[in-house]
């Protein structure tokens, strides 16, 4: 197999590995944000189901006092609070089969239940609770609060175990777009950056002419990643397309520039990085992480960063491959 073949492979195959891995990372990220939204739903839940209960006890409270005309104002505005946070349940339920079932079956026994405490408190005022007992309940008024008072708690512990899960789902879809672009990553990596040495090194640009060399140089330029090609000392001799969008750079003002004043590594976390990425370098392996990298207007954020030595007789040049998303 020729030298030209096997250059060619490497960009056949390095193209679908760059789409799978942006593929992965944009399905991971939009399972998260499900993930997420549906936390928020079913904390909101919970959150409803709890209040319910709450304004319901202390409904049940207010009946049961000698109901004078700011008492019952309190617990008329309590009712109303009670009803509002039932309609709010009752709507969050509507895609969410058992949790409606549980919704629909609880009306009934409010509704009942805030009859029961009319009655009670139209007997005060009438003067037989005082007879009765300030406590009791009577007889022809049934007390659905056990009743009630059991389903609002099974839907606010159904909704808490429902919140757990997915939060342990979306860590796992998180862990997993994490593995998958570093390990898929690395050869991406691999593929990229050969080809990039390749290009731009004095000594192997002879083997690539004419109209298969544009084509190479334009895969490696359209890629949606940063990718440029440093000196040992860090003297920028290439860098694509993504790579200036990245940093905020103007074509072909990357050039010439020192590589060191654009990743944040002048603190002392930066300074451990850097030992740490020289010596993965030391060993001839790829180092990958998030770096932090400071743009042209000082902007500093950290992106998944890949970082390889490429060496040649006499002279050591430095690949950085940086993650545009």
């Amino acid at each position: 197999m020729t030298q030209r073949r096997k250059i060619a492979i490497a960009y056949a195959l390095a193209v679908p590995v760059v789409l799978a891995i942006v593929l992965f990372q944009h399905a991971a990220l939009f399972g998260v944000s499900g993930f997420e939204s549906g936390m928020s739903q079913s904390a909101e839940v919970a959150r409803e189901a709890q209040t319910a209960a709450t304004l319901l006890a202390d409904a049940d409270a207010q009946a049961q006092r000698p109901a004078s005309p700011g008492e019952q104002e309190t617990y008329k505005s309590t009712i109303l609070q009670l009803r509002d946070v039932l309609m709010q349940l009752h709507e969050h339920a509507a895609s969410e089969a058992s949790l409606k079932s549980k919704c629909q079956a609880l009306e009934p026994l409010v509704e009942s239940q805030i009859a029961s405490f009319q009655k009670r408190i139209d007997m005060a005022k009438k003067g037989e609770t005082g007879k009765r007992g300030s406590n009791s309940h009577p007889g022809d008024s049934p007390n659905f609060m056990p009743e009630i008072t059991k389903t609002l708690a099974s839907i606010a512990t159904s909704e808490q175990t429902r919140v757990e899960q997915q939060a342990e789902s979306a860590a796992r879809s998180v862990r997993l777009a994490s593995a998958f672009t570093t390990y898929g990553g690395g050869l991406l990596i691999w593929l990229v950056a050969v080809a990039a040495f390749l290009l731009f090194h004095d000594e192997k640009a002879r083997a690539w002419q004419g109209a298969e060399r544009r084509v190479h140089t334009k895969v490696l330029e359209e890629l949606p990643l940063g990718v440029s090609v440093t000196t040992d000392a860090g003297v920028i001799l290439y860098a694509n397309a993504s790579e200036e969008a990245l940093f905020g750079y103007k074509p072909g003002e990357l050039l010439g520039g020192n590589a060191n004043l654009l990743h944040a590594l002048d603190k002392d976390e930066g300074k451990q990085t850097v030992n740490e990425i020289l010596e993965r370098l030391g060993m001839n392996k790829v180092w990958s992480g998030q770096l932090p990298v400071r743009k042209k207007d000082g902007t500093v954020m950290k992106t998944a960063s890949w970082i390889l030595n490429m060496e040649t007789p006499g002279k050591v040049y430095r690949v950085f491959v940086h993650n545009t998303d």
